[in-house]
Order: structure tokens, then sequence, then C-alpha cells
């Protein structure tokens, strides 16, 4: 576990099927310690999230991204947040459900960022220093220091998906941090736009080498 930028700390378990990390972040705020999309962990990992505080609110930004979320609740107790539109999809029931530009634990702003793989997709934001963004699958943190869409074949109409992105140019940020892949720690606004403008070799081809 690393701190990626002040306060806000990251791990992250490679993929051996996509090539990639998938990433979990954490962060203090006044409700106590916030846990995003938390990646596998090991007894060490575990070990030095405690350090931080207990976990007592772990959200998700899809449905695809409970990874250890059921493993934290056991443990401490921690109160598993999500989407409503993707609450029914998940292994077991959440405690807690949002909607779209809802204000939720950690001063966290949900952003849905609709069209894509499951309806519930969030990005959230922490309007904090220039603004600090969370995405799950919406974007992909790849290649380095770029963003992606996942696989062709992971949405309905992939076109759509891309174009829905848009929603996260309405609010200010500068660092993207991201659940798979490359974070982009400054920039991160102007990479979503060179994302938007591009037209060929959106989609990541698995596993990425």
């Amino acid at each position: 576990m690393r701190e990626i930028i002040s306060g806000v700390y990251t791990w992250s378990w490679l993929s051996p099927k996509h090539g990639y990390g998938f990433n979990g972040f954490a962060f203090e705020s006044d409700g106590g310690l916030i846990v995003i999309d938390p990646a596998i962990m090991g007894e060490d990992d575990f070990d030095e999230l405690l350090k931080l505080g207990n976990p007592e609110t772990v959200i998700l930004t899809n449905k695809d991204h409970e990874r250890v979320a059921y493993d934290l609740r056991d443990k401490f107790g921690s109160k598993i947040y999500i989407d409503e539109k993707d609450a029914t999809f998940l292994k077991a029931s959440p405690d807690r459900t949002f909607r779209d530009r809802e204000i939720i634990p950690g001063n966290l702003r949900a952003i849905n960022v609709p069209n894509n793989k499951s309806p519930g997709e969030t990005a959230l934001l922490l309007s904090r220093d220039k603004g600090i963004l969370f995405i799950g699958d919406a974007i992909i943190g790849w290649p380095k220091g770029e963003f992606s869409l996942l696989p062709f074949g992971k949405y309905e109409n992939p076109q759509m998906a891309k174009e829905s992105v848009k929603v996260l140019l309405e609010y200010d940020f500068d660092t993207v941090l991201v659940g798979d892949g490359e974070s982009i720690l400054r920039g991160g606004k102007e990479a979503v736009r060179r994302f938007l403008d591009r037209e060929e070799n959106l989609h990541l081809t698995l596993p990425v080498q």
C-alpha cells in the first residue's frame, strides 16, 4: 500500500487474465476511512489498511468491483455502498444505495456514467485540491498516460459508452484514479478530452502486453 497523492492510498493486484493492475483506494474523511473498489489484498495489505483506520465505508463504482468488499464487511463491519441501478447484480445485498449526483460518505459526489457495461457505472468526485476523480470501468488507464474503453464486446453500444464519458467534463478535476490500469495524477481532465477526441484504437485488446 502506498500514498499515491496526499492523503489517498492505493494498492494493486495484477490480473493475469487482463495483464494490468486492479486498484483499490482508501482515504480518511470526517466519517471515517473510505475504501473504493477494494482490490484483492494480502494480510500485509489488511494490516496496512488498519493503520489508516477502521474501514467504515466501502464504495463500489460498479457491480463488477465487489472484489474483497465482503471480506471488509465481515472483518471490520464496513458498510457497502453502490449505485441503486447496480445493487441487484451483486452477489450479496449492499448496505446502502445512492443515486446520480448524490453526495455520499467521504463528501464524494456520485456521477453516473450511462450506457456503460452496467447501468450503475459511477465516477466519484472528491472536490479537494484541483479535484480528484475516482473511476471504475467507464475508462481504463491504458496505455500509460492515456485512457481506453474495455474490449468492444463489453458494451451494448460502444459509441454511446464513449460519448457518455463527456458527462465527466462538467466537473473540475485534475487527478484521475482508475480502478483498472494506470492512474493519471496530473492533467487527467485533458487526458479525458484526448480520449474523447480519439477515433481509433479506443478499445483494449486483452491481455494487455
